[in-house]
């Protein structure tokens, strides 16, 4: 068409037809090799392709000769980096944060969630003991069991490693200092595996404190039935429970006879998740929390050995257990 509509003119002039050819032509060969990057990219991976399927071997295993000089220059086009931003802004590993303190939270559990001592909570927001928190209540977290140190006028690294009673260097490298640095007043240091030993709360291999509050409570025998099979995973912590671990579907079983007076399948619970709590004729109760389900009523009458829920790991759980607890007696689970 194109040598049509030219052979057209006469005396060496264009016609009106042979002009929008024209135009057409150029506008067309313009936006062809104005190529985008994506495109380019693309007849890169199909060169590379073709590339790779011409010199596989026998068998499907690939061969070593490819000639990278087949690859046409243009097809190489430099893109943006991936961002990269993100890697400086991540969680920095001395960094103090807050949490606060919902209805039903056992200090225990907040502490298994944020990978810290109870003590290291304790000594980090002057509490009295484990069970001196309360709704609202905004706790500082420390990044590793140990203790939040502020600086005193005329404290060095290793007065202050002294004090805790670990090495220096500890403090030094997590806090990115450098021996012999000066230290601000009132600037806040982490003493990693620190102690404030007027003021531990728990020690290893020996009763707590907390275990001691408990001490008191009648023995009742075998009154009270171990709820379920599994290992003892967690021994004394919150309020007189202890933590049975087995698979998810484990079934639970009423320790005693008693009314259900919680429950409850819906929500967090405070850290319990699905939960149940049965009054005992005694006047005692007993506790089950992280349920995955339940089969019994509130209001319900159960009998001894009967069973309640099944296992689970719901509400502030790391896995599959039973978190037991008994109120007003001494619970089977533990020794005092």
């Amino acid at each position: 068409m194109v040598l049509i509509f030219k052979g057209a003119s006469s005396e060496g002039q264009t016609n009106l037809f042979s002009n929008l050819i024209r135009n057409y032509i150029e506008e067309t060969s313009a936006s062809i090799i104005n190529i985008t990057q994506s495109q380019n990219q693309l007849a890169y991976i199909n060169s590379l392709t073709a590339l790779s399927s011409q010199n596989l071997g026998q068998g499907g295993e690939e061969s070593n000769n490819l000639d990278p000089s087949t690859i046409q220059e243009n097809s190489v086009i430099a893109s943006n980096p991936t961002i990269t931003d993100y890697i400086e802004i991540g969680f920095k590993r001395n960094q103090i944060v807050e949490y606060t303190v919902q209805t039903g939270d056992l200090l225990s559990f907040v502490a298994s969630d944020y990978g810290v001592s109870v003590d290291s909570i304790i000594w980090a927001n002057n509490l009295a003991n484990a069970n001196s928190i309360k709704p609202d209540q905004v706790l500082r977290i420390p990044p590793v069991s140990g203790v939040i140190h502020k600086v005193k006028n005329g404290e060095t690294v290793t007065s202050i490693a002294k004090k805790y009673g670990i090495p220096s260097d500890k403090i030094l490298a997590f806090n990115d200092l450098k021996e012999g640095q000066p230290l601000e007043i009132n600037e806040e240091l982490i003493v990693p595996d620190g102690q404030i030993k007027s003021l531990i709360i728990t020690k290893p291999g020996a009763q707590s404190a907390i275990a001691k509050r408990f001490s008191y409570l009648p023995n009742l025998g075998d009154y009270f039935m171990i709820p379920t099979q599994g290992r003892i995973s967690q021994g004394l912590h919150g309020r007189n429970g202890a933590d049975l671990a087995n698979s998810c579907g484990t079934p639970i079983y009423a320790a005693a006879d008693g009314n259900t007076i919680t429950a409850d399948a819906v929500g967090y619970n405070g850290g319990f998740g699905k939960f149940i709590k049965l009054n005992h004729p005694n006047a005692t109760e007993t506790l089950y929390a992280h349920l995955s389900k339940i089969v019994i009523l509130s209001g319900q009458t159960v009998a001894k050995g009967q069973l309640i829920g099944i296992m689970g790991s719901t509400g502030r759980s790391t896995g599959c257990h039973l978190h037991f607890e008994v109120h007003g007696a001494r619970n089977p689970l533990l020794k005092y």
